[in-house]
């Protein structure tokens, strides 16, 4: 038990910051235990791990100066989970907690009332950041807990004004738990696994740790602790012809002056400058021997957008070797893991991002990356069913406009990759690259990590199993017999190709042997068989 922070109270700023840091701490302590309990037995759950991205939100909140307001604590937060929001589970986190400041507002402390409106505008603004909300997952949990909120809120005096928000935090944390031990009845995958939704159990246990921080008392909960994750479903410079540098600055609160913008891009003896806009919206052009200096100066007027920075001296280059000059109108940035799929889309004119293991690359970074092509236009290929959120909330992180092509696995990235065409429009990029990711079947073995039944499939720790498009399709004795079970299910004809990725550290026999064994075993299959690198996965095999 530790000294509570303000049973009775309502919570100003400082206390605010306080009962979050406390929470976030006992979620880093759960945060194994939170992805132990994913629907599908593959070792790379990453729930749990994903949640606790709000670490980085509270890292800046609590680097703020002085008391600060509650208001200014919470945006803090809410923007801060924004840009380190990892896989879908963190981008939903960071939109309910931008819902949680918005609801809250302006006002001096958090009481009972202010926490209730908070909690109901956090599962709205979670509602909204998902296209197809399902319900049986964490948005059921944020929504049962401001329910529970508002009820507790409305029973109090002045509907909770100026009470401390224990009493309502309570009620919340009740209601949620119901709601999260009811998920398991409302989704057939949780029902058949035996779990509860471990988003929702992301949501209780950080709402247990703020209650926990504000009265004092020891975290109650009903997650049971695992002793391991079972399951997881720069500027340039130089001399010579400077850089081609244009951009969008967008107004942020006040109005664009053009003639101190203009006055900004002729600065330090740049040239060809054209500026030209209103008070909303300005467009810059500028050939510049210092782009990022000219970039800083102009952010601090206002929000850039649709940033593009291209050596001169290397266009000119190409014109005498090849009789153009034009550079890049898109450029294509793929979430990548294992070093043969890097070299793959490297090969394809891709820059590749790290798509990680366990924790996946959060919106932030995805920005930050399609930033530094100095393109106006980012194509980005997810590759991960998980990272598909945080690449598109990256789109309002970014200087450049970001489209997402929504592959879900690596296999559909590569067939993405192979049709895009950096001289084509974005638009005529996107459909083409999405056509060529539908029309590849992606099937993927690993070792479960749990004795578990899920997709109808009963499987048991330690045992070779795979997936097709996703869904656990069957078992075998070694990675390749399970390879040749998901093979088989795809259902091969003659003609058919079929490209097999093979796993971190396997030896170059062993990927020639299986790819011989799946000739033998599919006449009139043409086979490929190349290193992957990809950790925990033995073999991914694209069908197309």
């Amino acid at each position: 038990m530790t000294a509570p922070i303000a049973t009775e109270d309502a919570l100003d700023g400082s206390a605010l910051r306080q009962v979050f840091a406390a929470a976030s701490a006992h979620l880093r302590a759960c945060a194994k235990d939170v992805d132990a309990i994913n629907v599908y037995p593959v070792p790379d759950g990453d729930t749990g791990s994903n949640i606790c991205t709000l670490r980085e939100a509270i890292e800046r909140a609590l680097a703020l100066d002085g008391p600060p307001a509650v208001a200014v604590v919470l945006s803090t937060i809410a923007r801060g989970a924004l840009y380190g929001a990892r896989g879908n589970s963190g981008v939903i986190l960071s939109q309910a907690l931008r819902g949680f400041a918005a609801g809250v507002g302006e006002r001096d402390r958090l009481d009972g009332h202010a926490l209730a409106d908070g909690l109901v505008d956090a599962a709205a603004r979670a509602y909204r950041a998902v296209s197809d909300p399902q319900e049986g997952t964490m948005l059921t949990v944020l929504r049962a807990a401001g329910e529970g909120a508002r009820q507790a809120a409305e029973a109090l005096p002045e509907g909770g004004r100026g009470t401390g928000c224990a009493r309502v935090l309570g009620s919340a944390v009740v209601a949620a738990e119901r709601a999260e031990a009811a998920t398991i009845e409302q989704l057939p995958a949780l029902r058949e696994a035996g779990v509860t939704d471990a988003g929702g159990e992301g949501v209780c246990v950080i709402l247990r740790g703020l209650l926990a921080a504000i009265t004092g008392a020891p975290v109650a909960g009903h997650l049971k602790p695992a002793d391991r994750p079972i399951v997881h479903s720069a500027g340039h410079g130089g001399d010579g012809f400077g850089f081609c540098t244009e951009f969008l600055i967008e107004a942020d609160g006040r109005a664009l002056d053009l003639e101190s913008i203009r006055g900004l891009a002729e600065a330090g003896g740049n040239r060809s400058v054209v500026v030209v806009g209103d008070p909303d919206l300005v467009r810059v052009h500028v050939h510049s021997l210092a782009p990022q200096a000219l970039l800083d100066a102009a952010e601090a007027v206002g929000r850039l957008a649709r940033v593009k920075v291209e050596d001169m001296s290397a266009q000119n280059a190409r014109f005498r070797e090849g009789g153009s000059g034009a550079g890049v109108k898109v450029a294509l940035l793929a979430m990548s893991r294992g070093d043969g799929f890097d070299e793959i889309f490297e090969s394809l004119g891709a820059t590749v991002s790290d798509l990680g293991v366990i924790e996946k690359p959060p919106a932030g970074q995805i920005a930050d990356t399609a930033d530094s092509l100095r393109v106006a236009d980012v194509v980005v290929l997810a590759n991960h069913k998980n990272v598909l959120l945080a690449a598109e909330q990256a789109k309002a992180l970014a200087r450049c406009t970001i489209h997402v092509v929504p592959t879900t696995s690596l296999p559909q990235g590569i067939a993405a990759a192979m049709a895009f065409d950096s001289e084509d429009s974005p638009t005529a990029n996107i459909e083409a690259m999405a056509a060529a990711a539908d029309a590849v079947m992606t099937i993927e073995v690993t070792i479960a990590g749990a004795t578990r039944t899920s997709d109808g499939v009963s499987v048991k720790k330690g045992e070779a199993i795979v997936l097709v498009n996703g869904k656990l399709a069957g078992t075998g004795t070694t990675p390749g017999e399970a390879l040749l079970e998901g093979l088989r299910q795809a259902g091969l004809r003659r003609g058919t190709l079929v490209t097999i990725f093979a796993g971190e550290g396997a030896p170059e026999h062993e990927r020639l042997s299986i790819a011989d064994r799946v000739r033998q075993h599919h006449a009139g299959v043409e086979v490929e068989s190349l290193p992957g690198g990809q950790p925990l996965y033995p073999y991914i095999a694209s069908v197309e």
